[in-house]
């Protein structure tokens, strides 16, 4: 099955030249995908299509296997890293581990015993070499720490699909080779990856595919 399946995808503000037409795209389970352009060439209005932040002009987006015309994600085990998801508040006052256990809440459906989340809170945060950070509060910690913090909060609710937007901008060199390696390690686990940016890819080696965003279009 698709991950990831876009067909005849065209998106424009009123007025506007298209900033994408009759794309077409399909992402498989499995893949890990890194999606490149220049700044304005549509990569990140394609992403936040397929998170439903924007509605498609024409053409539609599945996500596993659901027609996201319904608008919903309930039940769809996906993971979303923002940009710099937590710059600008650095006097936040929660701790690490209560940031992480944000991602593990569940208002709907079957709740995670006390002795599950803390074991998944754990785990995530080692395989990010962040354990050590439990109690800290999340604004004392660097940029790059603090998005390595974020990476594993998603990663601890087990995500079928990892949708990550510019992860290394504003990191040090020793969270991205962080995150390279987990990212690396995910995908041959099967976690599905897909990956914007405009950085150096050929860091990520363990991406088996590359796309890019330019002239409305979408290319391998």
């Amino acid at each position: 099955m698709e991950a990831i399946k876009v067909e005849h995808l065209s998106f424009g503000y009123t007025g506007d030249v298209p900033i994408l037409e009759d794309v077409n795209l399909k992402i498989d389970e499995g893949d890990y995908v890194i999606l490149t352009g220049e700044n304005g060439s549509g990569k990140s209005t394609f992403l936040k299509l397929v998170l439903g932040q924007l509605s498609p002009n024409q053409g539609k987006i599945e996500l596993l296997g659901r027609d996201m015309a319904s608008g919903s994600f309930r039940g769809l085990k996906i993971g979303y890293v923002p940009q710099n998801s937590i710059s600008g508040n650095q006097d936040f006052p929660a701790t690490v581990e209560e940031v992480m256990r944000t991602g593990l809440y569940r208002p709907l459906g079957k709740r995670l015993s006390r002795k599950e989340c803390n074991k998944r809170v754990l785990q995530a945060l080692t395989e990010l070499g962040m354990e050590d950070f439990l109690k800290r509060r999340i604004g004392e910690l660097s940029g790059g720490q603090q998005q390595r913090v974020m990476l594993a909060r998603v990663l601890a609710d087990e995500p079928k699909l990892l949708i990550l937007d510019e992860p290394t901008v504003g990191v040090d060199s020793s969270s991205i080779q962080a995150l390279c390696e987990i990212l690396e390690k995910k995908h041959k686990e099967g976690l599905t990856i897909l990956m914007v940016t405009h950085g150096n890819t050929r860091i990520f080696a363990g991406a088996n595919r590359h796309l890019r965003a330019e002239e409305g279009g979408i290319t391998e």
